[in-house]
């Protein structure tokens, strides 16, 4: 994998992620804050199109995912500061950068 395929890789990695978390957010407000019914349809169409991104990846579905599972926990931390305003403990933090390592090994290194 060359650097202009990794790093679009890497974008529609966090991209997904994006649509993941803010489409279960705005699902999350409608449910859980009552908020109307239009963050739900809304919510639903982005979570829709979270499941169309990963397919644009250059590797095979499992290995996609079991990346993405990764790029997810690092992309919830960030919502999470950024969004709710909650800072990442440190345990939060070294968890990210495992995960992080592991991502690289699965999904990027050479075969």
């Amino acid at each position: 994998m060359n650097l202009r395929e990794t790093l679009g890789s890497i974008f529609f990695f966090f991209l997904a992620g994006l649509c993941e978390i803010g489409g279960g957010y705005l699902v999350w407000k409608w449910i859980r804050d009552h908020k109307g019914k239009f963050f739900g349809l809304i919510g639903g169409l982005i979570l829709f199109s979270y499941g169309i991104i990963p397919t644009f990846q250059p590797a095979n579905f499992g290995r996609v995912y079991a990346a993405y599972g990764g790029i997810f926990i690092i992309s919830s931390i960030m919502w999470g500061y950024w969004i709710d305003k909650k800072k990442p403990d440190r345990f939060e933090i070294i968890g990210s950068i495992v995960v992080l390592v592991g991502v690289v090994i699965m999904f990027y290194f050479p075969r």
